[in-house]
């Protein structure tokens, strides 16, 4: 079992929801081409097209999240731990890049 900041607990439940909105749309997409198309425009969008890959990559991540709220302790903090700014302005006006790499988890830690 982990531990994980309340203010991170926040991150991944909006995270999730982001991923179940997208899920969503794709649904919808998805029924609206099953009854305005061909059977094979529509497979030609759902598996040809990357619709299908793309809907299962989110219901992975999504799954991912849901198993680490589920099986992680939220510490409540009263105040946010510092963390390093990233795609901000740097201290002389210049725009700092974001750089990530994703680790086991399929998540992405920010260097």
């Amino acid at each position: 079992m982990r531990t994980i900041s309340q203010f991170d607990a926040k991150m991944y439940r909006d995270e999730l929801e982001g991923l179940r909105e997208e899920m969503m749309d794709i649904l919808i997409e998805m029924e609206h081409r099953q009854n305005t198309s061909s059977r094979e425009a529509f497979d030609g969008w759902w598996d040809e097209g990357g619709a299908m890959r793309h809907y299962f990559d989110l219901k992975g991540r999504a799954e991912r999240i849901e198993g680490i709220l589920y099986s992680s302790v939220i510490e409540e903090e009263e105040y946010p731990k510092m963390r390093a700014q990233t795609g901000g302005r740097t201290g002389m006006g210049e725009y700092a890049n974001d750089t990530a790499e994703e680790s086991d988890d399929g998540f992405f830690d920010w260097e």
